[in-house]
């Protein structure tokens, strides 16, 4: 038996425990994560849960440990606990910190990575044997929240036009202006846990984004991108982009603060341009670049044309974080000091190089003179 649940009496405080997100719908096949989510109203210092579930409708592939006990930086014990597929159940999942920390904020105790098989259907998710303690070894009064899988449902609700707050996935909306100053939104979500390759599919005509591709360096359960793509620049900017705009997107990764170097890693953004457009604004498309806005200035992204078709180019830019950005042509003057720039340094060192070895030749003429005389 776990070693929390041992009673050295009852602590008065309550607690919540419960299935993150509480309801959601899947594809036949698609992988997804839950969140086994703790929001403590006394100090934690151990958890413990079973979670059974329809082994016709979903497979578990693994557990992982979230974050709560982490929070505060503590030494922890995590047993992922006993998958039995047959029984649709996992056995005994528990963790303790093995100093005298506790941890009070809310947070993932576990995430539960797993896979909707090809049957249509509604799997409850039911957690039992739940043992919330403190440092003492008391138990922690749990009020339960059970959550549920529902299999089969129309691929396009992935995308959809709504601008309100979802706390069941994990996202906000931050839409930066009113609806009819918007020309599309566009979301995908996606299951994210700790190593894995996130992969955001867009497909929307007048999307130009095309996909979202980085690995998560940790588990956030589902996380939702959202595509604005805008009418005009972000009210969010104060200062207009550089070159011909092409489109102005805001581009946002799950809950603010989520999208951050120590989150993701490798982060890619996939997107292409009209070749008419190109033709209209009489420019190459080795002059399209995407900016991203950050700090009050317009930064310049790593962009490279990967592909093109008889009617788009498409090009790929390298991100670390997720705001407004903006896909643009160049201009011919900003070309020309973006090669100058990189073209300078080579020059001057040469140059420098050159100045050297002249001085150098005439220090040895000179002495060679004065040796003589």
């Amino acid at each position: 038996m776990f070693a929390i649940t041992c009673l050295s009496g009852i602590a008065s405080a309550s607690t919540t425990i419960s299935i993150m997100p509480a309801s959601q719908s899947v594809e036949e096949g698609q992988n997804f994560v839950v969140s086994v989510y703790l929001d403590p109203d006394h100090p934690v210092a151990g958890v413990q849960f079973d979670l059974s579930y329809d082994s016709e409708l979903v497979r578990v592939v693994q557990v992982s440990e979230g974050e709560l006990l982490r929070q505060e930086g503590a030494l922890v014990w995590f047993n992922p606990g006993e998958i039995k597929s047959s029984n649709g159940e996992i056995n005994s999942v528990y963790g303790l910190i093995l100093d005298k920390t506790s941890v009070t904020g809310p947070e993932s105790f576990a995430m539960v990575q797993m896979t909707a098989g090809n049957t249509s259907g509604t799997s409850s998710l039911s957690l039992s044997n739940v043992v919330v303690s403190d440092t003492q070894g008391q138990i922690i009064p749990t009020d339960i929240v059970d959550g549920s899988i529902t299999i089969g449902f129309d691929s396009s609700s992935k995308s959809t036009t709504s601008n309100t707050n979802d706390s069941e996935t994990g996202e906000i909306s931050i839409t930066s202006r009113s609806y009819e100053e918007l020309k599309i939104i566009e979301r995908s979500i996606q299951p994210v846990y700790l190593g894995s390759q996130v992969s955001y599919q867009f497909d929307k005509p007048d999307n130009p984004i095309m996909y979202i591709n980085y690995e998560s360096l940790a588990n956030a359960g589902n996380v939702v991108a959202t595509i604005e793509i805008l009418k005009q620049t972000s009210l969010l900017v104060s200062s207009p982009p550089p070159g011909i705009v092409y489109k102005d997107v805001n581009i946002w990764l799950g809950k603010p603060g989520y999208s951050a170097e120590g989150n993701i890693k490798d982060a890619v953004i996939g997107f292409s341009v009209e070749r008419p457009w190109l033709e209209e604004n009489q420019v190459s498309d080795s002059s399209i670049l995407m900016y991203r806005y950050e700090q009050d200035k317009w930064l310049p992204l790593s962009t490279k044309k990967i592909n093109e078709s008889n009617s788009h180019v498409f090009f790929e830019a390298e991100t670390s974080v997720f705001s407004p950005f903006v896909i643009v042509a160049s201009s011919s003057t900003e070309d020309i000091v973006r090669n100058t720039e990189v073209d300078n340094t080579p020059e001057e060192n040469e140059s420098l190089d050159q100045n050297a070895a002249f001085i150098l030749s005439m220090s040895i003429l000179i002495l060679l003179f004065a040796r003589r005389h």
